[in-house]
């Protein structure tokens, strides 16, 4: 197989452009392509510690870190000490991050659509499903 048209070099490509969309539909927002998962992970399960977030984003604790301190300096996230373990803190989504959830979402989902316009519902679904095999073997330790 030719390295210029491996797999790897396309899914890097791909997701690079996608960075530079949200990047720029969510710059007026002070989101980033860095920071928006977070709270989306969040909007789907509030309450969870930066360890756990970390598991769910596939980053370092120090990257997760960073990036809630950031999200919580602009209002996004809040970080309430758990009662049942006073060095443990829970985090949640402020009333302005939750606003800004459906944005976020309107976002990924026009850039999906605009990438995938002209590709048939059937071979859609069949590259998801390639993609979601060969995911789960890269998962794999």
């Amino acid at each position: 197989m030719n390295v210029n048209n491996s797999l790897s070099k396309r899914v890097s490509h791909i997701s690079k452009c996608t960075q530079q969309h949200m990047d720029s539909r969510l710059k007026p927002l002070e989101l980033s392509s860095g920071s928006y998962p977070f709270l989306m992970l969040l909007s789907e399960e509030e309450g969870i510690n930066l360890e756990k977030l970390s598991r769910l984003a596939h980053v370092d604790k120090a990257m997760t870190t960073r990036t809630v301190q950031k999200l919580i300096g602009l209002g996004f996230i809040e970080r309430i000490q758990d009662n049942k373990d006073q060095r443990a803190c829970k985090l949640y989504l402020t009333a302005k991050a939750k606003a800004v959830i459906p944005i976020i979402k309107e976002a990924l989902n026009s850039w999906i659509t605009q990438i995938t316009f002209d590709i048939p519902a059937d071979k859609l679904e069949e590259l998801y499903s390639m993609l979601d095999i060969i995911l789960e073997k890269a998962e794999e330790k």
